[in-house]
């Protein structure tokens, strides 16, 4: 639990050149031990006082978080999550679902051990830091399955993130897609960036599907391989919502089959993985999607008789986060894939979708089917620059080993011996 800061701890974190304690305006930094008599005492207290007093008189440009403490997920009230919404809608970045309460509260159901920091001014909530403790490091809620995160706050609030971490007795934050403000993040936790991507639909749909066919050759000549799909299997229909849930057991089979197949990890290997997509799933969709509260929507295109493509993803209020799409290698002449992207663009508007956001990650499909492309960002929040340069060069290792001219075989090899390395990212 945290505690409310000192006076002096006050003054540091309001005023810019106060703020780290090396830079602390201090009599015995100021003066040497030969000038250290009562009167010089006396009249530098009197002069950081009246510093202190201007301070106090200037109008106030930015929140000020004196306090943190960290509390179980379940311990938020309805106070605490009505202010939430609302330092959400500060920031436009904060708009994916990954920043909607429905989402932090599938991934505790499913796991049971989300935290939530809260940082105040006094008695009114700044700033809320939802995460999964691993000994002392903090990492995103709903760990590698959430593909943005910050603290939800204001964008003129200030935040000094060692002090934060230490008064909750942590002492790193690990992240790997941070969007929205990171003016107070020191350049030394950056440790790069990825390319994110997604789609503005805006309010006509097959206006911008035009558009991507005109740009790319695979989106121009797919209708001609859903038309063959179509002749040889029979109508091709897309069901945009399926409630159906063991059409979803399916669709989280046939990614599993797709990663082991391709030598990725399997994110869905933890129970906890599964059960998340589930409960999403299972939430109402008693609203219009075009201003619904989050929750899970599955995507099914069929041929005739036959499954062959699905997507599962989050929708809220006209925004469609694309997550895991998948499609039955059995029809993969026909890209069915594709085809299902298609037919979802296709009737977006029709259903108040207005943008697509297939999150980050550089895959080659996704340049194609997007027109909007973003960063995030990754790295570690911590103190010590010995852990900082160990994560790196392990990093360092990782990015030499995916461009090695044999990385496929090295990955069937790794995947032969290993299947469930890199398991510890989504545990």
């Amino acid at each position: 639990m945290g505690t409310a800061v000192s006076g002096l701890d006050s003054l540091r974190y309001r005023n810019p050149v106060l703020r780290t304690p090396t830079r602390l305006l201090a009599v015995s930094t100021l003066l040497g031990p030969e000038d250290l008599t009562t009167d010089t005492m006396t009249h530098e207290a009197d002069r950081l006082r009246s510093v202190a007093q201007q301070i106090n008189r200037q109008p106030a440009e930015y929140d000020t978080i004196t306090s943190a403490e960290m509390i179980g997920w379940h311990h938020l009230d309805a106070s605490a999550r009505q202010r939430w919404k609302e330092l959400r809608a500060t920031q436009p970045e904060f708009s994916t679902p990954f920043f909607s309460l429905e989402f932090i509260d599938a991934v505790h159901a499913a796991r049971g051990d989300v935290n939530v920091i809260l940082m105040l001014e006094r008695n009114r909530l700044l700033g809320m830091l939802p995460i999964h403790q691993v000994g002392r490091t903090a990492v995103p809620a709903g760990r590698f399955f959430n593909d943005a995160h910050n603290v939800v706050m204001a964008p003129d609030t200030e935040l000094d993130w060692l002090w934060m971490l230490d008064r909750c007795g942590l002492r790193s934050f690990d992240f790997h897609a941070l969007v929205g403000q990171t003016a107070d993040l020191s350049s030394d936790w950056v440790d790069g960036s990825t390319q994110s991507f997604s789609a503005s639909l805006g309010s006509d749909s097959i206006a911008f599907l035009s558009s991507l066919e005109r740009e790319h050759k695979t989106i121009r000549k797919q209708d001609q391989k859903t038309r063959k799909m179509e002749r040889e299997l029979g109508d091709v229909r897309l069901e945009m919502d399926c409630r159906d849930p063991e059409l979803l057991a399916q669709a989280i089979e046939w990614k599993r089959n797709q990663y082991r197949r391709t030598n990725i990890l399997d994110l869905f290997t933890p129970d906890w993985t599964r059960e998340m997509a589930r409960l999403l799933h299972a939430k109402p969709n008693d609203q219009p999607i075009a201003n619904c509260t989050m929750r899970g929507m599955l995507s099914v295109l069929r041929a005739g008789d036959e499954v062959v493509a699905m997507h599962y993803g989050m929708i809220e209020a006209g925004l469609l986060h694309y997550w895991f799409p998948v499609y039955n290698p059995a029809f993969s002449i026909y890209s069915p894939g594709t085809a299902l992207f298609k037919a979802i663009v296709r009737e977006s508007t029709a259903l108040g979708i207005q943008c697509i956001d297939m999150g980050y990650g550089e895959q080659p499909y996704k340049r194609k089917q997007t027109d909007t492309i973003t960063t995030v960002s990754h790295g570690n929040v911590c103190g010590s620059s010995l852990h900082r340069t160990f994560r790196r060069a392990k990093q360092s290792i990782i990015n030499t080993l995916k461009r090695a001219p044999l990385k496929n075989q090295l990955k069937s090899v790794l995947r032969t011996i290993q299947p469930n390395a890199g398991i510890g990212k989504i545990k």
